[in-house]
């Protein structure tokens, strides 16, 4: 008897610490993203970082949809679209992204607009998200963290920059699917 409860108590204890190792995981920690400082030299790395990136992607972000499509390289820009939407199919926001090279360095912009097109972040502006380090599976740019896991599923890592939340990483997995 003492043995079968002590296989039992074995069992949930690995099972509450691989579920808490998890959860850790899945709520992205702050050491996923990182910021850029002003005065820092970004490494050289060029487009063949993210090729990888291409195609299309899907995958729940906090309870909802999200899409995006990574299109390839022309010049020395990658363009990408995304879009987030509810389970009932209500729009929450589109993006045009790029992932392009400036000056030897990696850099992804991003300009958000509303479900009727209005530019969050005004008619000029848009978010630069400048290569702050890489590995072979990691990429990250200022705010915003890309970890490839395999070749068909990745996850990105994304703080929010201001307001009530700000500070707080969004974690977005995501499944390559067909067009």
């Amino acid at each position: 008897m003492q043995k079968i409860l002590f296989t039992v108590l074995v069992f949930l204890t690995f099972f509450g610490i691989t579920h808490l190792c998890m959860a850790q995981q899945e709520s992205g920690s702050p050491e996923k993203v990182l910021t850029w400082s002003e005065g820092m030299d970004c490494p050289e790395a060029g487009l063949e970082l993210v090729q990888w990136l291409t195609g299309n992607w899907e995958g729940s972000l906090e309870g909802n949809n999200q899409q995006h499509v990574v299109f390839s390289q022309s010049g020395t820009q990658m363009p990408g679209f995304a879009r987030g939407w509810t389970n009932t199919g209500d729009v929450m926001f589109y993006e045009i992204n790029v992932f392009t090279e400036v000056e030897g360095c990696l850099e992804y912009h991003v300009k958000h607009l509303s479900s009727n097109l209005s530019a969050w972040e005004g008619q000029d502006g848009y978010v630069r998200h400048r290569l702050v380090d890489y590995s072979d599976k990691s990429f990250y740019f200022d705010g915003i963290t890309f970890v490839k896991n395999g070749s068909d599923k990745h996850i990105v890592y994304f703080r929010i920059p201001e307001g009530e939340q700000a500070g707080r990483i969004i974690v977005v997995n995501q499944e390559r699917k067909p067009l």
